[in-house]
């Protein structure tokens, strides 16, 4: 009788797992030159278990031995759903902290002064630039200029959060993944925006929303979805009603009236509408509308990945396959 003999890496790929890493995700984030037989030295194990650990956030002595892996984590925001335990949101925090270092590195800019900006003055400031609403394109390129990037992530398991506002190192940076094409995402940027603004993120304390709506009784997400609202309408408590009842095409059409009297994203309009009159099938198919009537090319996660690598130089990076695989390009 033969006993099969396991090896190294498979004993750090069943540490991981116990995190919620499978094996497939942790290869797929493994530099290119990597082969698993290079753990079976001591030196290799130890250079997988440092390579991971930095990775994942994982504390390096806990990879060696019989210890328990734990995460190394500043303290967290967590707003999350009610079938959703914290816990389960770690790993996906953990990638999206490793894409973030990974852009820091790779991203030009200085740190942004951010002592002086409120919603009123950054609404001020993209409306000067002559531009009918502020749109997602708009805030997402703004947030990238003064110093803030903002990350689309693709790739990451579930479940995972609408939003992250983290700092690294004194670095702001704003995770996005909700994958819907058109008209939400530019309240998921202003409202993560606002956790960074608003004072609500350190290195020591980062906000999670693992979901972003417009109704939510915590002070902190109250306060960011009135930063949100004030960006992206001028005003903090903004609900949009109608005296009779709105079809889709009725609604996209004055939308895009009082968009234009009042320099608002009618996408916004039509979902802020949705949300406050409990009518989202209608407010999508209003999306949809206007989508066409604007004559929108650019589904919103393509343009955050088209910014981004506007801004960052990925092909600088040692390890820019586990961003690129993250990043979804």
């Amino acid at each position: 009788m033969t006993t099969k003999t396991i090896s190294p890496m498979q004993t750090l790929y069943a540490k991981l797992h116990t995190l919620g890493f499978t094996k497939p995700i942790v290869k797929k984030l493994l530099p290119e030159w990597w082969e698993d037989d290079i753990a079976n030295t001591p030196a290799g194990f130890q250079e997988a278990s440092l390579i991971l650990s930095k990775y994942l956030s994982i504390r390096y002595s806990s990879l060696l031995g019989d210890a328990e892996p734990t995460f190394i984590f500043p303290k967290h925001k967590f707003k999350h759903a009610r079938n959703v335990e914290e816990n389960d949101l770690t790993k996906a925090v953990a990638l999206s902290a490793l894409a973030a270092r990974l852009t820091l590195e790779a991203y030009e800019l200085d740190s942004p002064n951010l002592i002086e900006l409120s919603a009123k003055s950054i609404r001020e400031i993209l409306l000067a630039r002559n531009v009918p609403w502020i749109d997602f394109n708009i805030l997402l390129d703004y947030c990238w200029q003064i110093g803030i990037p903002v990350i689309f992530i693709e790739n990451l398991p579930s479940p995972k959060m609408h939003g992250l506002a983290l700092q690294l190192n004194g670095r702001p940076v704003i995770i996005l993944t909700k994958k819907n094409k058109y008209g939400y995402l530019v309240f998921h940027l202003a409202h993560e925006l606002g956790h960074i603004i608003l004072g609500h993120v350190t290195d020591q304390e980062w906000a999670v929303d693992q979901v972003i709506t417009e109704g939510n009784d915590d002070d902190h997400e109250v306060a960011a979805n009135k930063f949100a609202l004030e960006i992206l309408t001028g005003k903090s408590d903004s609900a949009y009603r109608s005296q009779f009842r709105l079809y889709p095409n009725d609604l996209a059409r004055s939308a895009l009236q009082v968009g234009r009297e009042n320099k608002v994203d009618p996408l916004h309009i039509v979902l802020n509408y949705g949300h406050t009159n409990n009518c989202m099938p209608i407010a999508s198919k209003a999306c949809q509308a206007l989508v066409k009537a604007l004559g929108v090319k650019e589904t919103d996660p393509e343009i955050a990945k088209s910014t981004f690598m506007q801004y960052v130089d990925v092909d600088s990076l040692d390890d820019e396959k586990a961003l690129r695989h993250l990043i979804g390009m």
